[in-house]
């Protein structure tokens, strides 16, 4: 595996350690039926009303599936905006549940000149010790510097904290995890 798929692999699609190694032979994660389509237009042909759209993240308290489905669409967003703070803050505990540094996160990014996510409805919601948990599907290209398309196909696991106390910013949707493959 060339360094810059490890990188992009590592940093921008997975949420620990044991993502970073290849899984091209793991079975594919199946997608809905009917995903939503979320373009994530370069910014340069992004209309200029939607230039600087406020993060559903922020805007809403309701850990709801289509706030939860909004935060991968908002992640995806900020990636292809090159604003890497905004797409590592939606990580859980303040980006540490990617598994990397700001540094090394936003790195990764080095050779991507342009990402484009198809973002599904969200699946499998289940709650443990005070934390609801929901599966998003996506389909992932990544428009290289150098012309290159590389595509992903997986799902993120993002998690909302619902015990009493919780503070507002826990009981928002953040990204727990992630689990993608690269498609050859």
């Amino acid at each position: 595996m060339r360094r810059t798929d490890a990188l992009f692999l590592a940093l921008a699609l997975s949420a620990c350690a044991v993502a970073c190694t290849r899984t091209d032979d793991a079975a594919p994660v199946p997608t809905p039926a009917r995903p939503e389509t979320a373009v994530v237009a370069p910014p340069s042909l992004a209309p200029a009303a939607d230039a600087a759209p406020p993060m559903a993240a922020e805007a809403s308290d309701q850990a709801t599936p289509a706030a939860a489905r909004q935060v991968v669409v908002d992640y995806y967003t900020a990636i292809d905006a090159g604003n890497y703070a905004k797409a590592y803050a939606l990580w859980s505990d303040n980006g540490a549940a990617s598994g990397q540094t700001f540094e090394h996160f936003s790195g990764g990014y080095a050779n991507t000149r342009s990402v484009h996510a198809v973002v599904g409805d969200p699946t499998d919601e289940e709650g443990a010790a005070g934390s609801r948990y929901l599966q998003v599907p996506v389909q992932l290209n990544a428009l290289q510097r150098d012309g290159s398309e590389r595509r992903y196909d997986g799902r993120f696991t993002l998690r909302a904290v619902m015990a009493d106390g919780a503070t507002r910013e826990q009981r928002r949707w953040h990204l727990a995890s992630a689990e993608m493959q690269r498609i050859k």
